[in-house]
């Protein structure tokens, strides 16, 4: 009879066995957050400052990496200037599909508006990726994770605004720098205004400013020298948008520049501009090709170095640009022509390039740099620029080209993961960024 009993028990140990195994188990992954299914990993590409250290906090459920290739997410963070006055955040999502290549998604944007404060602007660009993060994720274990809602109204109403604006903006400012030592001291001052408006139709951009520039030096021997050079400008565009990949329009450009020997300055004409990609991928690539034609008419300080006070020409100038931002990197490429018609010895040809690419896991090189080939001076002053004119910056010299350009070269290893924030003994320097 003791036979069934002793046979009894093994399953009752084995149940208990099991229990315990099971509880071994949910221990030893949960720290792990998912054993199973472990997170994401995320790289974050800002053109510009794009709150880093907060989305990291708050998208703390993936896993934030160093570099893209360490990453199964990259996202592109691009912000621009709206016509509103306020930004542009457009954020591109880009999965890795196998080795070293990713598959882009359609990008989305979402517009801040003028002055608004930076927890409203960040808070905004959240909610813009964690839109795209639940639309790539749906379907997948993650896709659970997410949790959507919407603030309810009473008595919702589908309709247009109706813009007492008429998208209208305007935006005045003023500016101002002082720097000073034992021996020297500039000052800066000026003001001026913007007015846009800005629509899918058309586009009309008008701005207008005046600078006040004062310098002093003390020279080896005791005296002073001082410098006083003013500066304003006004300028009008007007684009009209052509189907999706064409524009026309016109530019006015009326300057005073003492620096430059230009008591009034004035050229423009009709502008034409054809893109290569639809200006909807705009945040993505862009490849314009710009056409313009008009009347270059200047009123000088002194004589230049043809003896005129006064001149006018035809001109005319092609532009090249080339806009990419993607996962491996970002290039921005200008390239234009410039040209008198009445004279073609008269030209100019200017580039300017800033390019960052990340090479391969942890290398990244970073190339800024502009060069102009100057052959259309026309208003250089007619007499020697002075040593004292030179040193104050209040005349323009002779020059065959103007250039800059850096270089930087930056590779990264150890951890992949790139998610705590921890901002103790931030800027205790005041160079810390």
């Amino acid at each position: 009879m003791m036979l069934p009993t002793c046979m009894s028990r093994p399953p009752r140990l084995s149940r208990a066995l099991a229990l315990a195994l099971a509880v071994l188990a949910t221990w030893l992954c949960a720290p792990r957050r998912a054993c199973a299914r472990p997170p994401p990993r995320v790289f974050l590409s800002c053109s510009d400052d794009c709150f880093d250290p907060y989305l990291r906090q708050q998208l703390s459920y993936f896993d934030f990496v160093r570099d893209v290739y360490l990453a199964d997410i990259a996202l592109v963070i691009v912000r621009r200037p709206a016509g509103t006055g306020g930004e542009q955040w457009t954020a591109t999502l880009a999965r890795r599909t196998s080795g070293r290549a990713f598959e882009s998604r359609p990008p989305a944007s979402v517009l801040s508006p003028p002055g608004a404060p930076a927890h409203a602007e960040r808070d905004r660009l959240l909610q813009l990726i964690l839109r795209l993060l639940v639309a790539e994720l749906a379907g997948t274990p993650h896709g659970e994770a997410f949790k959507i809602g919407l603030p309810q109204r009473e008595n919702l109403e589908l309709s247009s605004l109706d813009d007492p604006w008429n998208y209208w903006v305007f935006a005045p400012a003023a500016w101002g720098s002082a720097e000073a030592g034992s021996g020297y001291y500039r000052l800066q001052a000026g003001g001026g205004a913007a007015v846009r408006r800005i629509t899918e139709h058309s586009k009309v951009r008008l701005m207008g400013g005046y600078t006040r520039s004062l310098s002093s030096y003390r020279l080896e021997d005791g005296d002073r020298i001082f410098g006083d050079v003013y500066e304003w400008d006004g300028r009008a565009l007007y684009a009209h948008s052509i189907g999706s990949h064409f524009a026309l329009g016109g530019i006015f450009t009326a300057i005073g520049n003492e620096f430059e020997n230009y008591r009034w300055h004035m050229h423009g004409g009709p502008v034409i501009e054809a893109n290569l990609f639809p200006y909807q991928q705009n945040a993505t690539r862009q490849l314009r090709f710009i056409y313009q034609v008009g009347a270059w008419a200047s009123g000088y300080v002194e004589d230049n170095e043809a003896g005129l006070r006064y001149e006018q020409r035809p001109y005319h100038a092609l532009s090249m640009i080339i806009d990419l931002n993607h996962a491996w990197g970002s290039v921005e490429w200008i390239g234009q022509v410039n040209e008198f018609l009445d004279d073609p010895e008269l030209y100019r040809m200017s580039t300017g390039l800033t390019l960052s690419v990340r090479v391969f896991e942890g290398l990244t090189a970073s190339i800024e740099g502009q060069f102009a080939w100057v052959r259309d001076l026309i208003n250089l002053r007619g007499r020697t620029i002075t040593d004292d004119e030179l040193l104050l910056e209040t005349a323009q010299q002779p020059t065959d080209f103007t250039s800059t350009a850096s270089l930087s070269i930056t590779y990264t290893f150890g951890s992949a993961h790139n998610t705590v924030v921890n901002p103790r003994f931030g800027r205790i320097d005041l160079e810390d960024e």
